[in-house]
């Protein structure tokens, strides 16, 4: 992937040209430093990753630095590893370096830690690949359902981070969590649900109550309120009846699970079982 140039003006520079014994000790010390950077090889992507190169580079200076990119260790590239939906773009302007930039002049910790900032990196990796690549790899968030909150809606991940809260008609698949604290609990519900799949399919969405229980609004308005504790039980006696008595194509309006080892049943006027709905021709 091609680096995008940082915009902005460029560093005045001195025109006085140093002694030149001075410029001769800056040429040599960075000599030096090239060279046990080569010697190391292989283990240079270790030591960019450990912090150990970034210490050199803070002990010899900003003149050292220079004469490093005049002999090559310039930033020419960056490769990108890991990115599925996460915007490119966003990724290299968080990077925040110039092409042409001496490669050792990278703050790689800070760098890190603005593309984790994004929503949808969960964590990141950046290493230098001598002379000139800046590799940078991402570990994307996952995301699992949608959550409605205060009249708005986001994209949320298992461990409850918000990764977008704008083009999400591509996760319509994804369940529907709603209220407060609702993202940081989710995860165990729906895997829980995955496990029933007969009651799964019926979820129109699971709204968290008081921040403490969940209630399940069905797709044909049945609300069924689960227990504090012990959910799966309760699922459990939910999935049999509604294998042995299809208690949720009734005229059902709410069921209650919150008792240990009771079904409370609120029922509409009509308990018998609901219509189904025709087909038409289209």
């Amino acid at each position: 992937m091609r680096l995008i140039p940082k915009i902005g003006a460029s560093k005045n520079k001195s025109t006085r040209r140093p002694p030149v014994n001075r410029r001769r000790r800056r040429v040599v010390a960075a000599g030096v430093y090239v060279a046990v950077i080569a010697a190391v090889g292989g283990g240079a992507w270790q030591l960019s990753a450990n912090g150990w190169i970034d210490a050199q580079t803070n002990a010899l200076g900003t003149s050292i630095l220079e004469v490093s990119a005049n002999v090559g260790l310039r930033v020419e590239d960056v490769v990108l590893s890991g990115r599925q939906n996460a915007d490119a773009v966003e990724i290299l302007a968080a990077l925040d370096i110039e092409r042409g930039s001496p490669i050792f002049a990278m703050d790689m910790n800070a760098a890190r830690d603005r593309i984790e900032s994004l929503g949808w990196v969960r964590s990141a990796e950046i290493a230098r690949r001598l002379p000139d690549i800046v590799f940078v790899r991402v570990v994307e968030r996952q995301p699992l359902a949608i959550w409605q909150h205060d009249g708005q809606a986001a994209l949320v991940d298992r461990f409850g981070k918000t990764i977008q809260r704008s083009g999400l008609d591509a996760f319509a698949h994804l369940p529907l969590i709603v209220g407060d604290g609702a993202p940081d609990h989710a995860a165990q519900l729906i895997d829980l649900l995955q496990t029933y799949p007969a009651v799964a399919k019926a979820i129109e969405a699971a709204v968290r109550v008081s921040e403490r229980r969940w209630n399940l609004r069905l797709r044909n308005g049945i609300d069924v309120r689960l227990p504090e504790q012990n959910i799966s039980a309760a699922l459990t006696r939910l999935d049999d009846f509604q294998r042995e008595h299809a208690l949720l194509d009734r005229d059902v309006v709410a069921v209650d699970l919150r008792v240990p080892d009771r079904l409370i049943v609120r029922v509409g006027r009509d308990s018998a079982p609901r219509p189904k709905a025709e087909g038409k021709d289209t």
